[in-house]
């Protein structure tokens, strides 16, 4: 079951603070599943900060929760170490996309990539395995939309918990969901035989 791995940023849509910068915000980094959209794995600390940080936290996380075999991940979590603590040590095919790094060299050109596995996807990208990374997209749309964008808390630790207490009230309400479906199913299931058999 593939997986994945980006991150969001609730940050400026706070009406407390609307009109000014906020230079620190609260940075979700999450893990969920392409096909449920129940997060499997949620990180929050203070941004802004690189998103790679969180990557081994999250990951270890969602691996205790629920097996998969493939990750994907914006380009943000795209490094040579990240692809080996995914294929080498945990097992999981990693999907990012590879990036250049660092300055170009003096006669203008870019400089070459390194890595087995970051050579390995520069050549031989799977677009249509990656499309599906847009999922995460569409997992924390339903986030803000059914629990709202802005945050009302203050003080850090607060709103650091606010984020994760609205990753878990979307995984119940999924949940819940999936259990209404699961019940509505057994009951047509259940009735269906007599429906038949008082019809012949």
């Amino acid at each position: 079951m593939e997986s994945r791995h980006v991150s969001v940023h609730y940050a400026r849509a706070s009406w407390r603070h609307k009109g000014h910068y906020k230079h620190r915000f609260p940075k979700l980094s999450a893990l969920c599943d392409v096909r449920s959209h129940l997060v499997l794995a949620a990180v929050v600390n203070r941004g802004p900060r690189p998103d790679h940080g969180e990557f081994p936290t999250v990951l270890r996380g969602a691996l205790d929760r629920h097996a998969f075999l493939v990750v994907l991940g914006d380009a943000g979590y795209e490094s040579e170490k990240a692809h080996s603590l995914c294929r080498d040590e945990l097992g999981v095919k990693s999907i990012f996309p590879t990036t250049y790094r660092g300055r170009q060299r003096y006669d203008g050109r870019v400089r070459a990539i390194r890595g087995k596995y970051r050579k390995q996807l520069h050549w031989r990208f799977p677009k249509k395995a990656y499309g599906q990374r847009w999922q995460i997209e569409t997992t924390f749309s339903m986030l803000k939309r059914n629990l709202g964008s802005a945050l009302r808390s203050r003080r850090p630790f607060a709103l650091n918990r606010e984020v994760l207490l609205r990753v878990i009230t979307h995984n119940l309400m999924i949940i819940r969901r999936l259990f209404l479906s699961f019940q509505r199913s057994r009951t047509v299931t259940h009735f269906l035989p007599r429906l038949r058999g008082a019809g012949s």
